[in-house]
């Protein structure tokens, strides 16, 4: 029993790290509301893709780049 719950702790974790991992970010870059590019990239920095964000949202309207 204890090398079954071993084995389901490690492959949650695994499951968990890779998915979080993520090596491309998506991003989406707006001006005034409008999505104007979307782009791509491989993301070797360590930082999360988030860190890459720049968006600031004006009378609701976003502009800057938004990243996933």
């Amino acid at each position: 029993m204890k090398k079954f719950l071993c084995a389901s702790a490690f492959a949650l974790l695994f499951i968990i790290g890779g998915a979080s991992c993520s090596k491309t970010c998506n991003c989406k870059t707006y001006l005034d509301g409008e999505v104007v590019s979307e782009t791509s990239f491989d993301n070797e920095g360590g930082k999360k893709c988030s860190d890459y964000n720049t968006v600031i949202v004006i009378d609701g309207h976003k502009t800057g780049m938004e990243c996933h």
